[in-house]
């Protein structure tokens, strides 16, 4: 060998040996680069899968004939989160467009197309380009449909007509969707009721920059077991800017013209619900003080009846702020119950229990007494009130001897359906005005009894736009729909059902039921007899479509062609079966291996969730709605994606056995009985190698993850996102805790993977979005883990991901996100 050759072959050799040390490097260590990574197109395909562009079947018309299938959009760019928003009180506004900011980030729908239900036909209908489209709602004459769209600086209704299919805009003035954000039709099927920003608003409230006031927060009265909240008020500015976004100016607009009718002065407008005549409006309205320890969901609130003028007719409710433990401790409803407008349009309905009287002293008369012992004592009333809604307007349309928890109406208002439970029972039954002394009774069952479920009264929408009970075209009979469950869930699925029950007989007669090797949910009612409906089928093997039935003669058409984009996936080797800890619980899981999976056992990765269970029996008792017929649907963020990474992906149940209130004593050792038997079972099948395991888990789940790889030696890897990790930080009690942290201080502690954060066995990943506001799991739990971890010398990873909440959702944390899982464990588990 010449001296050059010799050179050139030292340097080749070299590069070869600094090209194969690197490569071990990278290997030996995940990539731990601050930008946004994108995994390998065989992870990528299943996250960006084009599944928005199957069909889906939105808002069914109100006479039945037609469909709306929203033309969505992929997951949501992180630029869309990106955008300036405001987060007071627990509500997110997005500031330039004056709503809430889930408008603004969710999956954007850009189109509307007009599906004919029974042959499938679709015709688009013409919408604004750059816009966004949520909230389409159903004129009650179904000639048209109303819709929000949104642009980057505003939110306008749209109307588009069925006929022509255009589409107009009809405000003028942009929404205030902050708080209230949908759109409501008269029964003329010409007027909506909404919410506008206020003509003379003036402008956004400016912090002082030297503050005239201090922050003061003083304890309530008693023991108040608050959760801990996220983003509450701050100060008195935060207040003043959350009154200036959440003022708003009802209004009814009409479609035709554009004219629009200001109905009182501007108030903090919480819900609207107007009468079928459009004459009427009951408005919630949030109410000052505004509270500091608890979201604007929980501020107090007055709802009343008011007429097109504005003017409050009535107080029907209201509530101060809900800073404690229950609704009805703050809520004065003035006895007043169940309230709503009637269908057929004719006043509110209201159960009202009859005032007590209270006998004076001395007028007591024994003889009088025995007398009224024999008359039947009346304990609840159904109530028609009409316009004005004076203390005269009230009529009593049926007395009960028993409380009744709900009334329904036929469309006509002439036949009553009403609900009573007692000592464990439930009663379904029916009168008719014109005759209130005799009852028809359609169901009486023990709601104890799960299997016995009889169902629930099908609705449809009256002529007035508001729900009705579903009746046949003779009146004679109305429809229940429920699902019919089994005790063997393994060998008999869910099946889905139509029940025509006779009204003054009660025979009932089943006229749909769900095949047994498929799963078809009842969608939609098309017709008053329910001889034609609209089904979802699937299997464990089919993917789900839309078909149309014909109840009478069995015939069905399949309406829509839709696509699994992740079927390989879906498809892929599963197993589902029992395992037993060696306390003699037993559970399930379930188990998915790589697609092209050649039977030897594999790195194994499991994904859980934990749950409290009193005993076997009550774990039992919730795997009563399972259903084997259940397609396998995989998201973005759906663990089964690491099977494609070369994972066995194991999916068990996660019992905490204990009894009631006390299942937590038994966390830390459930927790290793769980691992152990997940493990053993799954190696001696043959899926997994129990020498390279990971275990994973989402909020309560990266609380469980933790705990796994510090109470056993079983994990080489963990990955742990958005959890709680020091239970001392929700001092009160937390998922089914009763007991508060000075109660159960042990408990709390043994508990909390940072009291052992010395003893985490593996490298564990974690990472958290940045505007978490899930109750327990802000962000610097994340924070402290991590630092604690350092501190110890483990091998840990946190990786924030800004603008995103409790659950990862735009596309570029989402691929970041599994480019990161991926690698983790590569390293550090293969």
């Amino acid at each position: 060998m010449n001296k050059i050759n010799g050179i050139v072959f030292w340097v080749v050799s070299s590069i070869l040996l600094l090209s194969f040390n690197i490569a071990l490097q990278a290997q030996q260590s995940p990539d731990f680069n601050d930008r946004y990574l994108t995994p390998p197109e065989e992870i990528s395909e299943e996250i960006l899968a084009p599944n928005h562009l199957n069909v889906s079947f939105d808002e069914f018309s109100p006479d039945g004939n037609y469909v709306i299938n929203r033309k969505r959009s992929g997951i949501s760019p992180l630029s869309k989160f990106a955008k300036p928003y405001y987060n007071i009180a627990g509500l997110q506004i997005d500031k330039n467009a004056n709503r809430v900011r889930s408008l603004t980030t969710q999956r954007a729908t850009t189109g509307l197309e007009l599906v004919d239900v029974r042959s499938g036909d679709k015709r688009e209908l013409q919408t604004p380009d750059n816009i966004t489209i949520s909230n389409v709602e159903w004129a009650p004459d179904a000639s048209k449909i109303a819709w929000l769209g949104h642009t980057e600086d505003a939110t306008h209704i749209y109307v588009t007509d069925l006929n022509s299919g255009n589409s107009s805009r009809v405000t003028r003035r942009p929404l205030l969707a902050t708080m209230h954000n949908s759109i409501q039709w008269a029964s003329d099927s010409r007027s909506l009721f909404t919410v506008l920003i206020p003509e003379q608003r003036g402008s956004e409230p400016v912090r002082p920059d030297t503050p005239a006031e201090l922050i003061v927060r003083s304890t309530t009265e008693g023991k108040n077991s608050l959760r801990t909240y996220q983003s509450l008020l701050e100060d008195r500015f935060e207040g003043e800017l959350l009154e200036y976004y959440i003022t708003g100016q009802l209004a009814k607009i009409d479609t035709q013209n554009r004219r629009v009718t200001n109905i009182g002065s501007p108030a903090m407008i919480r819900n609207v619900d107007a009468a079928p005549s459009g004459n009427h409006v009951i408005v919630q309205t949030v109410q000052k003080p505004f509270s500091y320890i608890v979201p604007v969901s929980r501020f107090g609130w007055t709802e009343e009846v008011w007429n097109l003028d504005g003017e409050s007719l009535v107080t029907l409710r209201s509530s101060e702020a809900n800073e404690g433990d229950s609704d009805e401790e703050y809520m004065e409803d003035n006895g007043r119950r169940n309230i709503q407008w009637r269908p057929d349009g004719d006043g509110l309905s209201l159960l009202v229990k009859p005032e007590e009287e209270d006998e004076e002293e001395g007028d007591e008369n024994p003889e009088e007494e025995e007398e009224e012992s024999d008359e039947t004592k009346i304990a609840d009333r159904v109530i028609q009130w009409l316009p004005p809604f004076g203390e005269n307007d009230q009529n009593v349309i049926f007395e009960s001897e028993r409380e009744m928890q709900s009334v329904a109406y036929s469309d006509d208002g002439e036949i009553l359906f009403i609900t009573q439970r007692r000592n464990g029972n439930e009663e379904l039954f029916a009168v008719y005005s014109d005759n209130t002394e005799e009852t028809y009774q359609i169901y009486r069952y023990d709601t104890d009894d799960f299997y016995d479920n009889p169902g629930n009264l099908s609705y449809q929408t009256s002529p007035n736009g508001k729900w009705a009970v579903r009746l046949n075209d003779e009146q004679s009979h109305v429809f229940l729909t429920g699902t019919e469950y089994f005790e063997d869930v393994e060998e008999e699925a869910p099946r889905p059902f139509i029940d025509r029950v006779e009204i003054e007989s009660g025979d009932s007669e089943r006229i749909f039921q769900s095949a047994a090797d498929y799963y078809e949910s009842v969608e939609s009612i098309l017709t008053s007899n329910s001889d034609e409906i609209i089904i979802e089928r699937e299997s464990s093997d089919e993917f789900p479509n839309y078909w149309y039935v014909d109840v009478n003669s069995g015939s069905r058409t399949q309406l829509t062609e839709n696509t699994d984009y992740n079927e390989a996936l879906a498809q892929a080797p599963r197993d589902r079966f029992k395992v037993t800890r060696a306390d003699g619980i037993e559970f399930w899981m379930e188990i998915v291996m790589p697609p092209e999976w050649d039977g030897e056992p594999l790195p194994g990765f499991i994904w859980h969730y934990p749950r409290e269970y009193d005993d076997q029996e009550d774990y039992n008792e919730s795997l009563r709605r399972h259903n084997k017929n259940s397609y396998p649907r995989i998201g973005a963020r759906t663990a089964d994606i690491m099977a494609k990474a070369g994972y066995a992906v194991l999916k068990p149940d996660w019992p905490i056995m204990g009894e009631s209130g006390t299942s937590n004593d038994n966390f830390v050792w459930s927790i290793v009985q769980n691992s152990t038997a997940v493990i053993d079972s799954s190696e001696a099948k043959g899926y997994v190698d129990r020498h390279r395991m990971a275990i994973g888990g989402h909020s309560y789940g990266a609380f469980g993850a933790s705990n796994a790889m510090i109470h056993t030696s079983f994990f080489k890897a963990g990955i742990a996102g958005s959890g709680n990790y020091n239970r001392t930080l929700t001092p009160l009690g937390f998922q089914r805790e009763r007991s508060d942290l000075w109660r159960g201080m042990d408990r709390y502690m043994q508990m909390s993977p940072i009291f052992w954060a010395d003893r985490l066995d593996g490298a564990l990943l974690m990472y958290h979005g940045e505007e978490d506001q899930n109750v327990g799991t802000w962000p610097t739990n994340s924070r402290r883990m991590f630092h604690a971890l350092n501190g110890l010398g483990k091998t840990a990873a946190l990786y924030r991901y800004p603008h995103e909440a409790h659950g990862p959702a735009a596309e570029e944390t989402l691929l970041d996100m599994w480019t990161r899982w991926v690698d983790w464990l590569d390293v550090h588990v293969k």
